[in-house]
């Protein structure tokens, strides 16, 4: 008999895991109605051009690609952002915003070792397009507010993608060291961190080290501290003011301030944060500002959004979330 199987990195899901997964989409979608968002949806299948254009280097073995009948490359979409900015530039050309759009759909990102991650998996989250940063406290405000809802303990980690990125563009990094510190910066691999930063006879390298160490609620002013420039400096007051509105608004007992968060999509700019819950290795929440995106597809607006992948908290045992 032949061996009856899924592809790696898919799921099936019986009645139980479908009544659960309804009962959690239906608690997040709730919460975005109140901020008033409105559904979008979008095809499942998008043309890799779209995404290259997005992304600029694109990451082509995470991608399920194929071709149409007149041979043009099509992908299975990776997320919603990116189809969502291009409605945006086309459907909404001639209207000003600020638009307030939801989601919930299924993305797919073809995972060869995935460690816990899958490939196709449920995003529910919205897209608010047409504010700049100072709507940040409300993007955030309804990121806690959904994580609230779901009903598991959980944290929220805040960076902010320019941090690294600034101070990599004053000392003159080029893209590749860059991308080479990024990584290990996010792996928090200090040995081979030091390594290359003396490699690269860098100046401020002490910098960079201490990156992977600045997480916690009270690292704002060490970050500060060794920041080397006025512009650096800038970057952390940004999450500074954030943390004085959301502490006012009485929304800081489940937050933290990770100044080694770098971006792993290069759309992102500014504000960069994720969810965790107890009980599941990685990230179930993750957004951020992403302010140069619409205009690469002809409309220059700022955005910020976030979304939770679904199947990520039906891992979360169901005593832990009773």
């Amino acid at each position: 008999m032949n061996d009856i199987r899924i592809p790696q990195g898919m799921r099936d899901l019986i009645p139980a895991d479908c009544v659960r997964k309804e009962e959690l989409r239906n608690r997040i979608e709730k919460v975005f109605m109140q901020y008033g968002y409105e559904k979008i949806e979008t095809p499942e299948i998008e043309y890799y051009e779209t995404y290259r254009t997005a992304f600029g280097k694109m990451q082509d073995e995470e991608m399920y690609r194929f071709f149409d009948p007149n041979g043009e490359t099509l992908t299975l979409r990776v997320d919603m952002t990116v189809p969502i900015a291009r409605v945006c530039a086309t459907r909404y050309i001639n209207a000003s915003g600020p638009f307030r759009f939801r989601y919930c759909a299924d993305v797919f990102k073809v995972r060869h070792t995935f460690a816990g991650k899958r490939s196709q998996v449920t995003d529910c989250g919205i897209e608010l397009i047409g504010s700049d940063s100072s709507s940040d406290i409300e993007v955030l405000k309804c990121a806690l507010e959904v994580m609230d809802s779901i009903g598991f303990s959980y944290q929220l980690e805040i960076g902010n993608s320019d941090f690294f990125r600034r101070a990599c563009r004053l000392l003159g990094i080029d893209d590749k060291d860059m991308s080479a510190l990024a990584e290990l910066i996010d792996r928090k691999d200090l040995p081979q961190l030091r390594t290359v930063t003396e490699s690269l006879g860098m100046d401020h390298a002490d910098f960079f080290e201490q990156l992977p160490l600045l997480n916690g609620s009270g690292v704002i002013d060490r970050a500060e501290e060794i920041s080397f420039s006025k512009e650096l400096k800038q970057e952390v007051q940004m999450l500074k003011n954030l943390k004085t509105q959301l502490n006012h608004l009485g929304c800081t007992e489940h937050l933290l301030f990770d100044f080694g968060k770098v971006p792993h999509l290069n759309y992102y700019t500014g504000l960069i944060f994720e969810g965790y819950v107890n009980g599941v290795g990685v990230g179930v929440l993750s957004g951020g500002r992403y302010d140069s995106l619409l205009k690469k597809f002809g409309r220059d607006m700022p955005a910020c959004g976030f979304s939770v992948k679904l199947d990520y908290l039906l891992d979360v045992p169901q005593e832990v979330s009773e």
